[in-house]
């Protein structure tokens, strides 16, 4: 073989070793390969944690069992699924900003935390901690994932911090602060409405001691509270209080514990306040409507009691003397009645702002209740200093009210018991203030009485009176007297007034002076008005029918009958019982009782005269009424009072009453009627100056129905 050939033979038996060497050795690298990933893939397949790879476009193209059994997906389902579609909607993107740093290079890896749906639904929460896989140009492969499953956690942070807010929301909200001290009793927490304790800001307490609050009262019982934290003891509702920045007093209510670490060091104390400065003003309230009257502000009984009982006392010890005063307002009923509960409450707060305006500031005014008021003098002079301070305020009690657009005047009926002449304890000068009051009503009203032994058995007698006028009626022990009117121009009887008497048994003849102002303060005077008006129609009537010639006949009505509501009905019935005619009955209204209410009396007489009832208006010239005033009243008879009658024709001033009246009642076309006539000279003058009526002792005295018709078969006609 030549040598070329055997060359070239010898090469090619190297080369087939060589070759089969690097295929050996490539087949040994392979299968070492193949047994690192089967390694790794097992490692990878047998990891407690999640693993995964994920391409550029974020869809998984391999994943381990920890993170299939972690979503709940087989490995099938969840290859080729993407990272978004097994995210909560919530936390979709929120990797796209890193992810993309990190493929670019700017950070190697991230570690981010997130939530995933299971399969099901359910929530898992995962740390994720990506990096990315390069190529040998370093160019980014897929993302190579670590999956943690985090719920335990999350789950319970996400709890605590949801038990933080509820804490934070409820100390916030509620009406407790929540605070702590350090060990130097410094305030080192203050939490809770704005965190701020009433109005004082919560930086402004941090480092200060409880009793340091700007504004805290220094007169608190600070001391207690300081001895009880030294001691390191538990306190329950110390009150205190202060004043905040806006100048209202606030009151704090603190509880508190002492805290210690496990070795038994004093920490500090934690511990809750209260703002009970609503509580503080409900009990001043409570405290205040026990002692006050609520409508007019002054002291109440209970309290008046204690003042005058205290005043009592020092009294006796220092002998000196003291007024009680007791006030009640005349008239108050009807104004209350007829306007209503808020103009008599509007009267009565007038009426103490007055009472308070006229007294010294030692002195002290209280209201009982309804128009009842009563005054302590502590320091009276004597009888003619109480005297003087009763006048004062008379005056300025009956000074003018206005209520409902209208000037009302009300006048006072004072009593006045004093210390130590009259009594010498709390009841008694009370008892005796009060009988001394009920003197001055009888007296007349708009007037003061001092107490007078003989005052007691008036009293009584008073009392006995009532219970007695209570049952005239039943007992048949009233009657009616009458009183002819006579016709001057003829002679001729053209009328007669009904008048009310009372014979009793037990008391005998009671005159209408004593009973009838009883009667109309009592209320009484109401069944009675209705007695007389039913009794005197049928009297008229029976007179009709025993053939006696026609007349008309009067019947008074009071204030208090002018004021009831029941008062047109009543007078209709009268007339529809009876039988007689509206136009033969005549109803007397004084001047005084249609001026405390005029639109009310108006209304009243407008709905008697359209019923055909005639009407006067009695004691004319009396209540200071206009001209104007009168206008407005549907009546038509002017009765001229006795006082102006009783002094003519001697009496210059009367004699001009007379006839400015007598010619008044003309020029409004009304039927003039004098009352008290007792001379033939009053009559004369009366008849020359054109009165057209007269009555009085001087043509007869009240006489009973059968002297009446004997009078009135001679008379007239």
């Amino acid at each position: 073989m030549p040598d070329g050939n055997l060359y070239r033979s010898r090469g090619a038996v190297r080369g087939a070793r060589k070759r089969a060497s690097i295929e050996a050795r490539l087949e040994l690298a392979l299968a070492q390969l193949r047994e690192t990933e089967q390694r790794f893939a097992d490692t990878l397949e047998l990891a407690a944690i999640g693993i995964a790879r994920v391409d550029e476009k974020g869809r998984y193209v391999q994943v381990n069992r920890r993170i299939c059994e972690m979503l709940g997906y087989t490995r099938e389902e969840l290859t080729g699924m993407t990272v978004k579609e097994v995210s909560h909607p919530d936390d979709k993107n929120v990797a796209d900003g890193v992810r993309a740093k990190m493929r670019s290079g700017e950070i190697g890896s991230f570690y981010l935390e997130k939530r995933y749906l299971r399969k099901d639904g359910s929530i898992v929460w995962v740390g994720l901690t990506i990096s990315v896989q390069r190529d040998a140009e370093g160019r980014a492969l897929h993302d190579f994932s670590i999956v943690q499953d985090i719920t335990a956690r999350k789950t319970s942070e996400i709890a605590l911090r949801r038990s933080e807010e509820r804490f934070r929301s409820m100390v916030e909200f509620s009406s407790d602060w929540y605070w702590e001290l350090n060990a130097g009793l410094r305030f080192i927490t203050f939490e809770g409405r704005g965190s701020s304790a009433g109005y004082v800001p919560a930086p402004l307490l941090v480092g200060r001691c409880p009793w340091e609050i700007p504004g805290a009262d220094p007169d608190c019982d600070w001391g207690d509270l300081r001895a009880r934290l030294e001691r390191r003891e538990t306190f329950r509702d110390f009150e205190y209080h202060y004043t905040d920045r806006h100048g209202r007093r606030r009151y704090i209510s603190a509880s508190g514990e002492a805290l210690f670490d496990d070795d038994g060091h004093f920490l500090g104390y934690r511990g809750t306040s209260r703002d009970v400065s609503l509580r503080k003003q409900a009990e001043a309230r409570i405290r205040y409507l026990a002692t006050h009257d609520e409508l007019t502000a002054l002291p109440n009984r209970v309290m008046f009691s204690e003042l005058l009982s205290h005043v009592l006392e020092n009294s006796r010890r220092n002998k000196r003397r003291f007024a009680v005063f007791f006030i009640d307002l005349d008239r108050f009923k009807f104004i209350n009645d007829n306007l209503g509960h808020e103009a008599g409450d509007t009267l009565l707060r007038e009426v103490a702002t007055r009472l308070k305006t006229s007294l010294r500031s030692g002195d002290v005014v209280a209201r009982l209740g309804g128009d009842e008021f009563v005054v302590l003098l502590p320091d009276m002079h004597d009888n003619e200093h109480a005297g003087t301070v009763a006048r004062k305020l008379q005056s300025a009690i009956i000074r003018p009210v206005e209520i409902s657009g209208q000037e009302w005047r009300v006048t006072a009926s004072i009593g006045i018991s004093t210390f130590p002449d009259d009594a010498q304890n709390e009841a008694s000068l009370m008892k005796h203030a009060d009988i001394a009051m009920y003197h001055a009503k009888e007296e007349g009203k708009n007037n003061f009485q001092f107490y007078d032994g003989r005052l007691k058995e008036r009293s009584l007698e008073r009392l006995a009176l009532e219970t007695h006028l209570r049952r005239a009626i039943e007992r048949n022990e009233l009657s009616l007297h009458y009183q002819p009117k006579l016709e001057l121009a003829t002679n001729r009887l053209s009328g007669v007034e009904a008048l009310l008497r009372w014979n009793s048994a037990e008391l005998g003849a009671v005159t209408p002076a004593r009973f009838i102002p009883l009667a109309e303060e009592t209320g009484l005077i109401i069944p009675i008005g209705k007695w007389v008006l039913r009794t005197a129609c049928a009297q008229l009537m029976a007179w009709q029918r025993a053939g006696l010639p026609t007349v008309r006949v009067a019947v008074n009505l009071s204030p208090r009958q002018l004021s009831d509501p029941n008062l047109v009905a009543d007078v209709r019935a009268a007339l529809a019982e009876t039988g007689m005619p509206p136009d033969l009955l005549e109803l007397e209204v004084t001047e005084s009782s249609v001026m405390h209410n005029i639109e009310r009396a108006v209304q009243v007489l407008t709905a008697l005269k359209t019923m055909g009832v005639r009407l006067a208006i009695d004691d004319f010239g009396t209540g200071y009424s206009s001209l104007a005033q009168l206008k407005r009243f549907p009546i038509d008879t002017l009765k001229v009072d006795r006082s102006f009658i009783r002094e003519i024709p001697d009496d210059p001033e009367d004699r001009a009453i007379a006839e400015a009246i007598i010619a008044m009642g003309r020029t409004l076309s009304l039927t003039v009627i004098a009352e008290g006539v007792e001379t033939p000279a009053q009559q004369e003058f009366l008849r020359a100056h054109g009165c057209d009526q007269m009555q009085g002792f001087y043509f007869s005295k009240p006489i009973a129905a059968d002297e009446f018709a004997e009078l009135l078969r001679n008379h007239g006609t």
